[in-house]
């Protein structure tokens, strides 16, 4: 009578090694597209933070009505963001672009317009428009 071995063979280890590898494999591809999602839903996050950031600065300091008649800001904006300013007539309709400069110069001659469309994008690294807010502001009462 042989005695029994206790233990495994090596081709039983080889199997069960296979099988895990295979089983590994599709679970890691299931989980991939989560990674990727994730990563995007990070950039656009951060770029709506960005632009909200920059919309806040902008109505902030545009309480000031040398700013707002300027149209522009003094502290800087976040990184990758595009600022375009629309001028609105009394019924808010659109009466032509201004230049959004930063730092703050003198204002132009002039009255600025009863408000202003603020259109702001932000861009994730490789510049692509990940968020865009518009808002409208009503010149500041001095």
């Amino acid at each position: 009578m042989r005695a029994r071995r206790k233990g495994l063979t090596l081709i039983e280890v080889l199997i069960a090694l296979a099988i895990f590898t295979v089983l590994l494999a599709a679970v890691t591809q299931g989980l991939l597209p989560v990674f990727s999602m994730t990563q995007k839903s990070q950039e656009q996050l951060d770029a709506n933070q960005r632009a909200e950031q920059a919309l806040n600065l902008i109505r902030s300091e545009w309480q000031d009505p040398g700013k707002y008649a300027a149209t522009c800001v003094d502290p800087p904006l976040p990184i990758n963001v595009e600022v375009e300013v629309t001028a609105l007539d009394a019924d808010a309709r659109p009466h032509g672009s201004l230049a959004f400069s930063r730092p703050c110069g003198s204002p132009p001659a002039g009255s600025p317009p009863p408000a202003k469309r603020v259109t702001v994008r932000a861009k994730d690294p490789r510049g692509q428009v990940r968020a865009t807010l518009v808002f409208d502001i009503r010149e500041p009462t001095p």
